[in-house]
């Protein structure tokens, strides 16, 4: 038995727990890529003759799995914007509607927009917990101070 290796009884119940995790080794996308890899011209002058025949349907496919094996599209970079007026606006609402106006005048994207909008909604709420977490701990103490002031009593109090 090697490191790592995982072992049943004949009922098939586990004798040693599984470890966590993808197990080692490469995955299946890699295994493919390393499989086509070797043929990818071959490929590629397939996939553009079937390209110019009649029958598309057939094959077009399988041709774009493995065109996309072997070349996957690129991620899209995001987009650096500047937000004309959002630093200077004072509350949230008009940091918003600074953004808006950029995406209505063109300065940038409607999905960066949505993007910053997505941004600012999660400043919002991290000062707003920070806020509330502010008042529960001002709350908190002041309860405290009062419960442990301590009371006088004098005998005039029982009678």
């Amino acid at each position: 038995m090697s490191d790592g290796e995982v072992v049943r009884d004949a009922a098939g119940r586990w004798l040693t727990p599984p470890k966590g995790g993808r197990p080692k080794g490469r995955s299946q996308s890699e295994l493919v890529r390393v499989l086509i890899d070797p043929h990818r011209q071959a490929l590629v002058d397939r996939a553009l003759e079937i390209t110019k025949s009649t029958d598309l349907h057939a094959a077009s496919g399988a041709i774009r799995i493995l065109l996309e094996r072997l070349a996957p599209a690129p991620k899209q970079e995001s987009e650096k914007v500047e937000v004309p007026g959002l630093a200077d606006a004072p509350t949230f609402a008009a940091k918003c509607e600074a953004v808006l106006a950029a995406v209505a005048c063109g300065d940038i994207s409607a999905e960066a927009g949505e993007r910053v909008l997505r941004l600012l909604d999660v400043y919002r709420k991290a000062h707003e917990t920070d806020a509330l977490e502010r008042r529960i701990a001002d709350l908190e103490a002041g309860r405290a101070t009062t419960i442990v002031q301590p009371v006088t009593v004098t005998p005039e109090d029982f009678s």
